[in-house]
């Protein structure tokens, strides 16, 4: 019985001892875990500054690179223009000729993949726009949206599948060809070329342009001439010393 009671008196009189120990390895560690904390804190500041600053002077030096070579190739871009338009009389006529042939290849070189990809969009158009197409192939445009195709609807993929297709753009191609045919701007079929000229009004008009208005103004300068021609014999007409016309303004008759 002592003896428990000896043991109850010892651990109740060790309990505030233990729990200032506690309470003080607790505060020691948070002090500890703070300085930890802070040092990491100042290590990572460290490691950024020692980064960042390289780092900006290079992006700096870049964008310089960068804004060199944009400058370069603009001057590039202008002597060739220059070239193009013969406004510098400084150039030699073989750097002229030369821009000016690549030019042309370029531009030749863009009007055949526009004539290429032309047909496919002339489809693709006529599917999506033109009621006829329901007929033709049986296609009428579905606006439900496309699966996984964001902006693009269930008709716009199928007539883009279909404009690819040599023998859709050929059937279409017929179908215009006769809209042309019906407007007179090409012959109908079994029919020869016609003549686009009219005949002496007309001084050569070409289909859908009108007339020429330098050969008009020819015409009214001609006609004026002849008018004056006429009027000039019936003066000469009246006079009566072979040949030599008369003061007309004297003239009573």
């Amino acid at each position: 019985m002592s003896q428990d009671l000896t043991v109850n008196i010892k651990t109740t009189s060790d309990v505030p001892q233990a729990m200032d120990r506690a309470k003080a390895a607790t505060t020691e560690f948070g002090k500890q875990a703070e300085a930890v904390n802070k040092r990491f804190k100042d290590s990572i500041k460290d490691i950024l500054l020692s980064t960042v600053g390289p780092m900006a002077a290079l992006a700096l030096v870049t964008n310089r690179i960068n804004e060199y070579f944009e400058k370069i190739k603009q001057a590039q871009v202008d002597a060739n223009q220059s070239a193009l338009d013969g406004i510098n009389e400084r150039m030699a006529k073989e750097d002229v000729y030369y821009a000016r042939k690549i030019a042309r290849l370029k531009e030749d070189k863009k009007e055949t993949e526009s004539a290429r990809l032309q047909p496919q969009t002339t489809a693709f158009e006529f599917l999506m726009n033109d009621p006829r197409a329901k007929d033709a192939f049986g296609f009428k445009p579905s606006k439900l949206p496309a699966f996984g195709l964001p902006g693009v609807t269930v008709g716009e993929q199928i007539a883009e599948g279909m404009s690819k297709k040599a023998n859709v753009q050929e059937q279409i191609r017929k179908i215009i060809a006769e809209d042309l045919a019906k407007n007179g701007m090409i012959p109908k079929s079994g029919e020869g070329v016609k003549a686009n000229f009219k005949g002496p009004e007309g001084f050569g008009n070409v289909i859908g342009v009108g007339a020429n208005p330098v050969m008009e103004a020819m015409a009214e300068q001609t006609e004026l001439a002849r008018q004056q021609l006429v009027e000039l014999q019936k003066l000469n007409a009246n006079s009566g010393n072979a040949g030599v016309p008369t003061d007309f303004t004297k003239n009573t008759k």
